[in-house]
């Protein structure tokens, strides 16, 4: 049976030099790339992902699919990241493009185009276990380049069609070999933006999407005083000091975000450190639910791991305590549990306790 695998084409340095990596080992290739919904252009002008692709799958000889994706990608990704902002929290629309999306959606059709796999440019790495018969998903060896975090809502289904030929490798080595490939993109810089805010500006980018006017309200010390007005809960971030307009005896951050009441509460340093959360949304890689969990976890991209304990609640909750408080844990982001290298699962923080 021949190897045909589809590699996820952004048209960047790292999908290019997979694609051609598994072109010099004898797979059959050919690209495949979503077409997203992206803010502040024409809907029909073409993204510069999907040229850019179809111009390195032209260089390297292969055939480019482009799936449609923009309507599902609004709904479910951009929608939902306007509204957790709208409501005081702060989303990572990654995890859910990647749940959604592309493990999903791109997965789907790459397999209904004859593909075995799918294969990306993530620096991840996925390994079988032959002692307990599942798939693994384990950081990249790059640390400052591992996405292993944004990736816990994998299944063993997904996993097992997944390939991440990049993810034992450093960025600095993926550079040098497309530059040895003389691969056009070798040294096209990395993008930095949500795909969908080309200029990062998320706060204008949110104005415009409500359908109605931000909502002004207080902003309050954790001791009840009111010490100004805010213009919009998306426009502040727990842990932020800076921005916030009001000056006091010592300095202020931004504790805690409050949907129900509209108010932004501010506090000193100490007030950012807690070790409890409740959870949403929980996934585990293994398919196996543990009724409890010791593991190491992130509660952001660029945490360090930390000792916690993760107790299911019921189908919908889980509990995670930490040994040792964190600063500025931040409902809508994920707490993501590890054990060594291996990605565990993960959730949704809902709330601080």
């Amino acid at each position: 049976m021949e190897n045909v695998v589809a590699v996820a084409m952004s048209g960047g340095v790292d999908s290019s030099l997979t694609a051609s990596m598994l072109l010099e080992q004898g797979y059959k290739v050919f690209g495949i790339t979503l077409r997203l919904w992206v803010s502040d252009t024409d809907p029909d002008d073409v993204p510069l992902a999907v040229t850019d692709a179809k111009k390195m799958c032209d260089f390297l000889g292969i055939e480019h699919h482009v799936v449609d994706a923009r309507d599902i990608f609004y709904d479910n990704v951009v929608d939902y990241f306007v509204n957790e902002y709208a409501a005081g929290r702060t989303p990572n629309p990654c995890v859910f493009c990647n749940k959604n999306i592309k493990f999903d959606l791109l997965l789907n059709r790459a397999l209904e185009l004859g593909a075995t796999h799918m294969v990306t440019g993530h620096y991840a790495q996925v390994r079988y276990n032959e002692a307990t018969k599942l798939y693994e998903l384990h950081k990249g060896d790059d640390p400052s380049k591992d996405q292993s975090y944004v990736l816990y809502t994998l299944n063993q289904h997904i996993l097992s069609h997944l390939m991440f030929p990049l993810g034992a490798q450093k960025k600095t080595l993926t550079r040098e070999m497309a530059n040895d490939r003389d691969l056009p993109v070798a040294n096209k810089p990395d993008s930095e933006d949500i795909c969908f805010l080309p200029n990062h500006n998320y706060q204008g980018f949110i104005k415009k999407q409500l359908t109605t006017a931000p909502k002004s309200g207080n902003i309050v010390h954790e001791n009840g005083e009111i010490l100004g007005q805010h213009n919009g809960l998306f426009n502040y971030t727990i842990g932020q000091r800076k921005g916030l307009g009001i000056a006091y005896k010592y300095p202020l951050y931004v504790v805690r975000l409050d949907g129900e009441k509209n108010e932004v509460i501010v506090g000193p340093d100490e007030s950012l450190f807690t070790n409890r959360m409740i959870c949403k949304h929980y996934n585990f890689l293994s398919g196996t639910i543990p009724q409890e969990l010791h593991a190491a976890g992130k509660i952001r991209y660029a945490a360090n791991p930390s000792p916690c304990v993760a107790r299911i609640l019921d189908d919908e909750t889980m509990e995670v305590v930490f040994e040792t408080p964190q600063r500025a844990i931040t409902p809508g982001q994920s707490v993501v549990f590890y054990d060594g290298t291996q990605v565990l699962g993960g959730g949704v923080i809902e709330t601080v306790c």
